[in-house]
C-alpha cells in the first residue's frame, strides 16, 4: 500500500528548508504583469506529497466506488428482472424512486436474453428493493415491491439490425404494486452544463472487464464533459438525448459499469439529491468500463422529461443549478493559500493547503488525511508516475481552471498548467 509522509515528518525525511508553519508569504504585485490565465494560476497552487511511489491504477471498486449508504441516498433502488440480460450483475440494475410508486431506470434494463427486444411481459419478471445497502444480505427495513407496469420510452428500438440508434431514448418507468413512504429524489429539468461535478452510485461491476458485481452500494464522483468529447469517445452514437460523465483526470478511472445500468447520476443540492441523468451505456470495442477518456453515456432528464412528466405522477421537479454543494479547490488571494479538500493519493486522500511563493511555485503548507471520503468535495489527484498534482475546478475569484502542478522536490510546486473552463 503507498502511503503519504505525515506533514511533521515531511522536513526531517527530505531535509527541506522550509517551515510548515511558517509558511513564506511573498507579495502578488511582481505577478500583475503577467497575461491573465498565467497570472490566475500564479495565485494558486504548488504543493507537495512528494516522492511517493507511483500511482496505482488498478481500482476495485464501482469502477473505484466508496462505500454509499440508503440511509444518504433512501430513493436509491435495485431492480432485479428475472432471466434478464443483465442479472447476473448484483441486482441486475438501478433506479431512482422518484415518487412514492415510480422508478425511473432504463429501457435496456428490460431486453430479453437475445437483447434485441423488450422481455415479454416485463413487469412479472421485476422485483425492485429499496433500503438496503446490500442487495444479497437484506437489511432488516428493506423494502420489496413488485412491479404493477414497467413503462419504456415508445421510441426506443433496441434491435441494432433495425434501428437508427439501438442506444437512444433509453429510459423506462417501473410502477410499483404499491407505494412506499421512502423519500424520491429530485428530478432537474434544466440545461446541462459542461465540468458538472456529479455522482453516481449502483451495485453494479467493480473491474472494467464487467465482473465482481458488488453486494454493497457504491458511489463515485464524475465529472460531465462537452458534446465534443462525448461525441469523439462514441462516433456516431451521441444523439440530444445523451450526454457523458467520466473520469477527472488521466489517472482516475472512476466509472460506471454492467449492473449499474439504470441508476441515478445526480448532484447534491442544499436541499437533498436531484438527479440529471440515467445510466445507459460506455465502453468501446477497445475500451473496458473505467478506461480514462472514454467516458461513461447518459440518458439527459431533462430532454426525456416529456415521458416521465406524460406517465408518472408526483415528481418533483428542480430547473436551476445554483446551489450545487461542492467544495472546489480554491484560492484565497489575501493569504496565498491554496485550499485542496480532497487529494487522492492511492486509495487514501487527503485535506491540503499549499502556500504561493511566488513565481509560479508553492509549497506545502498542510496535509491531513481525511476520515470520511466527503462525496461533495472536488476530487483532486497526486500521480507519482508523473510526478503531478492535478487540480480540478480551482476557483480563482468568479472563474474557474483545471490546473497541473509539477512536483520539483523539496516541497515544491510550480504550475506547469492552468486552463480556464
Amino acid at each position: 500500500m503507498y502511503q503519504i509522509i505525515p506533514t511533521d515528518l515531511l522536513v526531517w525525511r527530505y531535509g527541506g528548508a522550509h517551515s510548515l508553519t511558517n509558511p513564506l508569504v511573498l507579495p502578488q504585485a511582481a505577478r500583475l504583469t503577467l497575461m491573465k490565465n498565467v497570472y490566475l494560476a500564479t495565485g494558486l497552487f504548488c504543493a507537495t506529497l512528494l516522492s511517493l511511489p507511483a500511482y496505482s491504477q488498478q481500482q476495485t471498486r464501482i469502477i473505484n466506488g466508496k462505500p454509499a449508504s440508503t440511509a444518504t441516498y433512501p430513493w436509491m433502488a435495485s431492480i432485479f428482472i428475472l432471466g434478464g440480460k443483465d442479472s447476473d450483475n448484483g441486482g441486475g440494475c438501478g433506479g431512482s424512486l422518484i415518487a412514492p410508486n415510480w422508478v425511473l431506470t432504463a429501457a435496456h434494463c428490460f431486453l430479453n436474453e437475445a437483447g434485441d427486444a423488450i422481455a415479454d411481459d416485463p413487469a412479472s419478471l421485476t422485483t425492485v428493493t429499496l433500503n438496503t445497502d446490500n442487495i444479497v444480505d437484506l437489511a432488516s427495513g428493506a423494502i420489496e415491491r413488485s412491479a404493477s407496469r414497467v413503462l419504456i420510452h415508445p421510441s426506443y428500438q433496441p434491435d441494432p439490425e433495425t434501428s437508427a440508434n439501438s442506444n437512444d431514448y433509453d429510459i423506462a418507468l417501473v410502477e410499483l404494486s404499491s407505494a412506499v413512504s421512502v423519500a424520491p429524489i429530485r428530478l432537474y429539468n434544466g440545461a446541462l452544463p459542461a465540468h458538472l461535478p456529479t455522482l453516481v452510485a449502483g451495485w453494479g461491476a467493480t473491474v472494467g472487464d464487467g465482473t465482481q458485481a458488488s453486494d454493497a452500494l457504491l458511489q463515485t464522483q464524475l465529472l460531465s464533459t462537452t458534446t465534443e468529447i462525448c461525441a469523439a469517445a462514441h462516433e456516431g452514437l451521441i444523439t440530444s438525448n445523451m450526454f457523458c460523465a467520466g473520469s477527472y483526470t488521466e489517472s482516475d478511472t472512476s466509472d460506471t459499469c454492467q449492473g449499474d445500468s439504470g441508476g441515478p447520476l445526480f448532484v447534491n443540492l442544499e436541499q437533498g439529491a436531484m438527479q440529471i441523468g440515467i445510466t445507459s451505456f460506455g465502453g468501446s470495442e477497445t475500451a473496458n468500463c473505467g478506461t480514462p477518456g472514454s467516458p461513461g453515456v447518459y440518458a439527459s432528464i431533462a430532454e426525456l422529461y416529456s415521458f416521465i412528466s406524460d406517465n408518472a405522477s408526483g415528481i418533483t421537479t428542480v430547473n436551476s443549478l445554483s446551489d450545487i454543494r461542492a467544495l472546489r479547490n480554491a484560492f484565497d488571494g489575501a493569504t496565498d493559500i491554496v485550499t485542496i479538500p480532497k487529494v487522492y493519493v492511492d486509495s487514501q486522500n487527503y485535506s491540503v493547503t499549499l502556500k504561493h511563493t511566488g513565481d509560479l511555485n508553492f509549497f506545502l503548507a498542510t496535509a491531513e488525511e481525511n476520515a470520511t471520503d466527503d462525496p461533495d468535495a472536488i476530487p483532486s489527484f497526486f500521480d507519482g508516475a508523473n510526478n503531478k498534482l492535478i487540480l480540478p475546478q480551482v476557483k480563482v475569484g468568479l472563474e474557474t481552471f483545471n490546473v497541473t502542478l509539477r512536483h520539483l522536490g523539496d516541497f515544491k510546486f510550480t504550475v506547469e498548467t492552468a486552463n480556464p473552463i
